[in-house]
């Protein structure tokens, strides 16, 4: 019996040992591969623009072997050294969980990705999309052509056929998470059905048990949770945000950190003007001229409310006196306890929403449009 068991352990320790050093390993062989190395770059999957590390690996013949060192789930990119995130060649990007090993075939543009049971079910995922994934691709080259030959109506065709791949794709996702809910791989997934109520999200995350909750995940379940959340708090805002109705209500602080309520501007015979902005937006900076010149045109008939978010306090009243801006303003928090944002439904910046001057809603305009503008002009002009 002793010998047996002897026998037994001698013949099982060395699958034991392979098994430890795959974990955590990230190796494979490209076809074709430009050159003989390549660079791995981790990323926060929060914060994609700079890395956290960044390394140079040997590739001869395309064959390369990386070990992951983080504690968490990060992204990670692979491409050449000397081209600026893949462009040229292309890149291979994924999800990385501590723990787990991939093996990675193809080429480095259109890797196969294979390993333990996490990329495993990655590939059935990736499987499953394949056929529209490919129609995408296709689609995008006659998008881009029809758009360099000025073809409107083309594109607008194209986009609809996209629209509609991608909701195809959206129900992809949806079915696999419910075959696999006990995946390591599905909280991934549940982040790619939030849409524009969360409902679907919100019911897949009842499925998914708690040892996957509290996995090496847990964060991406979490931030999917309040994102689900977020966009059904949204959705269920936007039916009280329609036009004709009454705003709702809300006091935040101004720059001087005193209180400030929107009913008070209600009743004096302006028009109100809400103005979700922030420092960090593109566009809404970009109309910061436009605002001023109809704020100056239209003195004693129209009010605007700047409402920032997402920038840091200091930000937003740096901002103030660097652009001048010489109307109302306050700050929104985005926290749990106050969010304007989500009580007025906003899905893009700058959002503006055009009040009654009895407080009840008017228009609302989504992105720097130079039709409201025009549209404010045609209604002090009443």
């Amino acid at each position: 019996m002793k010998k047996t068991i002897i026998y037994l352990v001698a013949a099982v320790l060395p699958l034991l040992l392979a098994s430890c050093a795959r974990k955590n390993t990230i190796s494979g062989q490209y076809e074709s591969l430009p050159g003989d190395s390549l660079l791995v770059e981790i990323l926060n999957l929060y914060d994609m623009r700079e890395p956290l590390t960044s390394e140079v690996i040997p590739a001869p013949d395309g064959k390369f072997s990386y070990t992951f060192r983080d504690s968490v789930a990060r992204g990670v990119m692979i491409y050449l050294p000397d081209d600026t995130r893949g462009r040229k060649h292309g890149i291979t990007s994924f999800i990385f969980v501590p723990g787990e090993y991939a093996k990675i075939a193809g080429t480095i543009d259109k890797p196969v990705i294979d390993g333990s049971a996490y990329f495993k079910d990655k590939k059935v995922y990736d499987d499953m999309c394949k056929e529209d994934l490919d129609k995408l691709e296709a689609l995008g080259d006659e998008y881009r052509a029809a758009v360099g030959a000025s073809d409107q109506a083309k594109a607008d065709s194209l986009e609809e056929v996209f629209g509609k791949i991608n909701d195809h794709i959206d129900e992809i996702a949806k079915e696999f998470v419910r075959t696999h809910p006990t995946s390591l791989y599905s909280a991934t997934v549940i982040s790619k059905t939030v849409g524009e109520d969360g409902k679907d999200a919100l019911e897949l995350l009842k499925l998914i048990p708690d040892n996957v909750k509290n996995g090496p995940l847990k964060t991406v379940i979490e931030r999917t949770e309040e994102s689900a959340q977020r966009a059904y708090k949204r959705a269920e805002a936007s039916k009280k945000i329609q036009d004709n109705m009454t705003a709702p209500d809300f006091t935040l602080k101004n720059e001087k950190g005193e209180d400030f309520t929107l009913s008070s501007l209600y009743n004096k015979g302006k028009y109100i003007i809400l103005d979700f902005w922030g420092e960090w937006c593109y566009w809404c900076k970009e109309g910061i001229p436009d605002m001023k010149q109809l704020y100056k045109d239209a003195k004693g008939k129209i009010e605007i409310l700047s409402i920032d978010c997402r920038d840091t306090e200091e930000v937003w009243k740096k901002a103030i006196k660097d652009h001048e801006l010489p109307w109302l303003h306050v700050y929104n928090p985005g926290d749990d306890k106050v969010d304007v944002s989500t009580t007025y439904a906003i899905k893009g910046y700058p959002t503006k929403i055009i009040l009654n001057p009895d407080g009840t809603i008017n228009k609302t305009f989504v992105g720097e449009d130079p039709e409201f503008y025009d549209y404010v002009k045609s209604l002090i002009k009443k």
